[in-house]
């Protein structure tokens, strides 16, 4: 746990990573660049496809943390939960990033992996982590993933995972080294 964990050498509990919540900065937002372009304007055009959903409630969070003592913190918090969170990523890097990329370009090798990224985005869908098929082309400003299936170890069972490394222009490129 390097040094987060609880520790019980006392009769209270204490958590590291409970103390950081009270001195850590507020979480960064976006640059309002980010809220400008045609990523945005798709975004706003087709918000179907872009909800979120998450089991936590933020404003039953933001009653529960009203005497934490890191208010801005607590509201940082509290706005990404409701609005996401890309925070230090740069969806416009340099000028060589095209303003959209299908990097769906990997054939997978068998029809059993197929059947089941198939099967796997569908559940995907239905549990609403996906969005819902909206036609054979990328919308302006998106950028896809290769998803790959991997043998689970010690398992005949696969495992879905998504490449963001892939290619010259993957999202992970997006994001500064430093």
């Amino acid at each position: 746990m390097r040094g987060l964990g609880f520790r019980r050498d006392s009769k209270l509990s204490y958590s590291r990573t409970a103390h950081y919540t009270e001195i850590d900065d507020p979480l960064p937002r976006p640059p309002e660049a980010e809220f400008q372009g045609v990523a945005w304007d798709t975004i706003q055009k087709h918000p179907h496809l872009f909800q979120m959903h998450m089991p936590i409630d933020p404003d039953k969070l933001k009653n529960l943390l009203s005497d934490h003592p890191n208010k801005s913190f607590v509201d940082s918090v509290i706005t990404t939960l409701k609005e996401g969170l890309w925070p230090w990523a740069n969806t416009r890097p340099t000028e060589s990033f095209p303003e959209t990329w299908d990097n769906s370009w990997a054939p997978l090798p068998s029809n059993r992996e197929r059947d089941f990224i198939n099967n796997q985005c569908e559940a995907e869908v239905e549990a609403q982590r996906h969005s819902p098929a909206f036609g054979p082309d990328l919308l302006p400003g998106m950028y896809s993933t290769p998803n790959i299936a991997v043998p689970k170890p010690h398992s005949e069972a696969l495992r879905l995972v998504a490449n963001q490394s892939a290619g010259d222009f993957c999202q992970n490129n997006m994001i500064d080294r430093e």
